[in-house]
């Protein structure tokens, strides 16, 4: 139970690390390996760094 737990968890983390640096294979293998919580932790840092600021248009 607890391993079918931890593997939907590191497949939900791949998922949704789709559109990041490491895509979803990336994301699946650091859940797998650490935990599925450091994976989501490195997925919400890399969220924040991926997002830009909105550029000011000169008219």
């Amino acid at each position: 139970m607890l391993v079918t737990l931890y593997l939907v968890l590191c497949v939900l983390s791949g998922y949704w690390g789709r559109n990041t640096f490491a895509g979803p294979v990336g994301f699946f293998l650091i859940g797998l390996f650490f935990t599925p919580l450091v994976s989501l932790l490195v997925l919400l840092l890399a969220q924040s760094r991926l997002v830009e600021p909105k550029e000011v248009e000169e008219e």
